[in-house]
């Protein structure tokens, strides 16, 4: 590796998922989010170790899924799984070379939550000792200098960490959600992902005054489940095993989240669930640019992006602000490596040219294009 790597690559939602995410049969579909781009992701990895400008991996959530399992089935309650599954294999040998080098750093999601409150470390322990010499930071957040990147899911109403509908539990709304679709991916093969399911009923229910319980029921009708449908919660307790009793537990998340969250309006998380965390970067670190933050990094919305405030552009009479001028501050999403996305295998890539004082951020697609760029002043 070079003496001053100047790199850093952010990826996120990957969303490995065990064996049974990807088995077919006469009667049922593969339901799991990622298969086919395994090649892709272990021959970027293994560039990323190769590469001695690259000082760091970062992996912003949902490496693992523990969420994306039909309601009929056995949910995950650890990793084990997953590591164990064959496919998988490849791409964990490669983050191992990458954390054994003490280049591979881990910040947890929604997907890979922990689902027992009664073992909150039993899944950080588990990465631990699968990958020795990872780097686990605090707090669900990566921070570097004036750089500040977390998977972007607790400023979402539906993926946020409730602790308030269920004390004894983590799992907010979005788990049964996505069980809920995975259901009807597994029973009838639709190409369909969670969030655009989430979009569409959104916008169908959003004026509703039982917003909650009547989305959530819609997204089960959608599956061909009513109310009186099993959800199999092997493993996972104090939680009703109805979707009609999951919706009737959740209905009044949003007097939850007012009471919780008086920072967050809960119509601003909601925009986060279906797909812009852009604000959330401008109400948490930049403030109005009082922080001493100057790049935020999220994942979680699957869409890759990248958001530039200019240093006074309209003062100086510049008309295009798309000119090769340095920014104020700067968000990007790392996208997704999902199979369905468009596009996929997405990531951040930050490099510090020291020389001409730039901070560099790019929104990339593997193999090797740069979506978009921009840069700060170190």
């Amino acid at each position: 590796m070079a003496t001053n790597p100047t790199k850093k690559i952010f990826i996120s939602d990957i969303h490995m998922s065990d064996a049974r995410s990807q088995e077919r049969t006469a009667k049922l579909y593969p339901y799991g989010w990622f298969h086919k781009n395994i090649p892709k992701l272990v021959t970027f990895l293994t560039a990323q170790f190769n590469n001695p400008d690259v000082a760091q991996v970062v992996v912003l959530g949902d490496l693992f899924d523990e969420w994306v399992i039909p309601t009929n089935q056995d949910p995950l309650v650890s990793f084990q799984a997953i590591c164990d599954c064959p496919d998988n294999s490849p791409v964990v040998n490669a983050l191992k070379q990458l954390a054994a080098g003490g280049r591979l750093t881990y910040v947890p999601g929604n997907h890979d939550m922990v689902l027992s409150a009664a073992k909150p470390d039993e899944n950080q322990k588990f990465v631990e000792t699968v990958f020795p010499g990872i780097n686990l930071p605090d707090d669900r957040v990566y921070q570097s200098d004036k750089l500040v990147a977390e998977h972007g899911n607790y400023y979402c109403i539906f993926n946020a960490p409730d602790t308030w509908t269920n004390p004894s539990s983590r799992l907010p709304l979005g788990y049964y959600m996505s069980r809920l679709v995975a259901y009807k991916v597994n029973q009838t093969g639709a190409n369909q992902d969670y969030h655009d399911i989430l979009k569409k009923f959104v916008l169908e229910f959003k004026d509703d005054p039982n917003f909650i319980e009547a989305l959530f029921l819609a997204i089960a009708q959608d599956a061909n489940l009513n109310g009186a449908a099993p959800i199999d919660m092997k493993g996972i307790f104090g939680f009703p095993s109805t979707v009609g009793g999951i919706a009737s537990l959740y209905k009044h998340l949003i007097d939850e989240w007012r009471r919780n969250r008086p920072d967050l309006g809960w119509e601003l998380a909601l925009i986060g669930d279906i797909g812009d965390l852009s604000w959330a970067a401008d109400h948490t670190y930049f403030s109005l640019f009082g922080s001493d933050k100057d790049i935020v990094i999220f994942g979680h919305t699957h869409e890759a992006d990248l958001r530039k405030h200019y240093i006074l552009a309209a003062a100086s009479g510049v008309a295009d602000i798309h000119v090769d001028l340095p920014c104020r501050a700067i968000y990007a999403n790392s996208g997704t490596w999902v199979d369905t996305a468009k596009p996929s295998c997405t990531y951040v890539e930050t490099q510090i040219d020291a020389a001409a004082g730039r901070h560099y951020v790019r929104v990339k697609a593997y193999p090797d294009q740069t979506l978009q760029e921009g840069f700060v002043r170190l």
